[in-house]
């Protein structure tokens, strides 16, 4: 796996209970799908790769070589060669896996399918618990969709516009003021 050096921590030195010491750093990198991740490296796990991985710095590259171990954790077990110009080179694609060059927002049709979507779901929804409160037997799927039908077209119904045939004048009613 080739990886670009973010960060490498300094070594910091700790006590084992049987006396000895070891050393820790965190490694902080981009993987080839460019996704920026750490690693904490100890050195009596692989003393090469410590020793190799403390002295890189912001911008190399290397090959690491990676295995599971017993407990289902990925280890580094070897470090290749320094990456090479032309190693990076041959791979531009998957620095930029995750970059757009359009836009990522819905179209208008997109939305409206969509929203269409959302009122039939919720249409079943409360079919299912109008036709199950107080009922005997379990509801059929027909009556199911079919009260949902019901209730997708009540909310996509277009109130009828207002006119002037439809709107009582002020004359007519009996008090402009509500009681």
């Amino acid at each position: 796996m080739l990886i670009n050096i973010i960060d490498v921590g300094a070594p910091n030195t700790h006590a084992a209970k049987n006396g000895r010491s070891y050393q820790s750093l965190e490694v902080t990198y981009k993987d080839e799908q460019a996704q920026t991740k750490t690693k904490k490296l100890m050195s009596f796990s692989n003393p090469s790769v410590f020793n190799h991985i403390k002295n890189l710095g912001k911008g190399d590259s290397v090959n690491v070589t990676t295995t599971k171990d017993d407990q289902g954790y990925w280890q580094w077990t070897a470090i290749g060669g320094e990456a090479s110009a032309s190693d990076t080179a041959s791979k531009p694609a998957a620095a930029g896996v995750n970059r757009t060059t359009g836009s990522n927002y819905e179209t208008k049709e997109e939305r409206a399918a969509r929203q269409v979507y959302i009122v039939r779901q919720s249409s079943i929804s409360a079919a299912i618990s109008a036709l199950t409160v107080g009922a005997k037997s379990s509801p059929t799927a027909d009556s199911i969709i079919e009260l949902a039908k019901q209730f997708e077209t009540f909310v996509f119904a277009k109130e009828e516009p207002k006119t002037a045939a439809n709107i009582p004048e002020l004359d007519d009613l009996d008090s402009d003021i509500p009681y």
